[in-house]
């Protein structure tokens, strides 16, 4: 089991066949003249990706809410945050971005030789694979956790002790749901589909608490009042999670790491995270 699976315990697992191929939607051969171009230009691979008007990015759909396969009525694609995150680079070129399906190992393998620009992997960045790329910025790093509750119950809601026989709400198949489990034995756990589903919960006074990433909980405080962060700290084991582009390619690293501080200012990834959950869900 890859390493990356470790990072947390419970999230959607999909399994699927996979054959190797790229395509924005479905799977299709990378063509001669792509390989060709890309092979010339080494060492500009930046320039060889807006001159072919394509980026290629390596993804092992096996992983929600990472990358997964998905249906909708009779049509298969590939979802998850990840996939969410490519499109949003391939944008940011203005470039469109060809997914190439692989297994994790052959993923690095193939942004080692060259054959894609990016891999998307849900990666952690372990020593042992700078040998085959060079790791992007982070682009998601569970942050700190924290609780939200109704303001006017929040002097009362300061422990973990102070949560028992309450009932907290956590997304389905998140780090939020394990920390509820692990963390509060005591209490209950009510599931939900994503966030909001949550959030509307606890205002609605159907549930005591919900466990959320800081980020999204300072959202959620400015937009509702009514609610308050408790005193509880909690803990949990960060990871960080990276992409990896060809080794050596300085430029492209760059772009993709100027688009990484946009994605991570506007917080963009935490909303594709909790759409590809629920999406998983649904499934």
């Amino acid at each position: 089991m890859y390493t990356r699976k470790k990072m947390v315990v419970g999230l959607f697992f999909l399994i699927v066949m996979l054959m190797s191929g790229c395509s924005p939607v479905a799977q299709a051969e990378t063509t001669k003249e792509q390989e060709e171009t890309r092979t010339i230009t080494s060492g500009n691979r930046l320039e060889a990706i807006m001159k072919s008007g394509k980026i290629m990015i390596g993804i092992s759909p096996d992983y929600a809410p990472f990358a997964f396969m998905a249906k909708k009525k009779d049509e298969s694609f590939y979802a998850g945050a990840d996939v969410e995150l490519g499109n949003y680079i391939a944008e940011q070129l203005g470039v469109e971005a060809e997914f190439c399906v692989m297994e994790f190992d052959e993923c690095l393998d193939a942004v080692s030789e060259g054959t894609v620009d990016l891999v998307l992997l849900g990666m952690l960045q372990e020593k042992d694979r700078e040998e085959k790329l060079d790791f992007t910025k982070v682009y998601y790093r569970p942050g700190t956790q924290v609780i939200l509750v109704k303001e006017r119950q929040e002097s009362k809601l300061r422990s973990i002790e102070d949560f028992q026989e309450k009932t907290l709400a956590a997304q389905y198949g998140s780090l939020q749901a394990q920390i509820v489990v692990e963390q509060f034995p005591e209490s209950y756990l009510n599931l939900t589909e994503n966030v909001s589903g949550a959030v509307l919960m606890l205002r609605m006074g159907t549930v005591d608490g919900v466990v959320l990433e800081e980020a999204l909980a300072g959202e959620m405080l400015r937009e509702y009042p009514e609610l308050a962060r408790s005193e509880v700290e909690l803990s949990y084991t960060s990871n960080e999670i990276a992409g990896g582009v060809v080794k050596g390619e300085t430029e492209l690293l760059e772009q993709v790491n100027a688009i990484i501080d946009s994605v991570t200012e506007q917080n963009l990834y935490l909303h594709w995270l909790d759409e590809a959950n629920e999406l998983a869900a649904s499934l």
